[in-house]
């Protein structure tokens, strides 16, 4: 069986988005948008209060990476406001991968930091099974 070939009058013209209503101006404004809620999204880690609990599993977790080599701190002991930043990112309610992105910069942002070694896909895979 042979396919014949579309006429131009047969073939459905493909979606343009200024047919939508939507020029440039709007997709960039849509753009705009997103990124600016991926800002909030940040920004909420700063107006949540580290709970008691949620300050003794930073501090085990802080613990636990360097014990297995997976953080290099300058310090003997990590600082109050290092657990405060690991708690919050612990504490965040969103998905895992977004929160293994938020622990990871807590962590690296601190002064008590050297380094960290292990990647937010890793670290999101230690809060699975935190």
């Amino acid at each position: 069986m042979t396919r014949a070939k579309k006429t131009e009058e047969e073939v459905e013209p493909t979606a343009d988005p200024a047919d939508a209503g939507l020029g440039r101006e709007d997709l960039e404004d849509d753009l705009d948008d997103d990124v600016a809620e991926e800002e909030d999204d940040e920004d909420a880690l700063d107006d949540i209060p580290a709970t008691a609990e949620g300050k003794a599993s930073a501090g085990r977790l802080i613990e636990l990476l360097v014990e297995k080599k997976a953080l290099a701190l300058h310090v003997a002991k990590p600082s109050p406001s290092l657990i405060d930043a690991v708690a919050r990112a612990l504490e965040w309610p969103g998905p895992v991968n977004k929160r293994a992105s938020k622990l990871s910069d807590a962590i690296v942002d601190s002064d008590d930091v050297d380094e960290l070694f292990v990647d937010d896909d890793t670290l999101g895979e230690i809060l699975k099974r935190w």
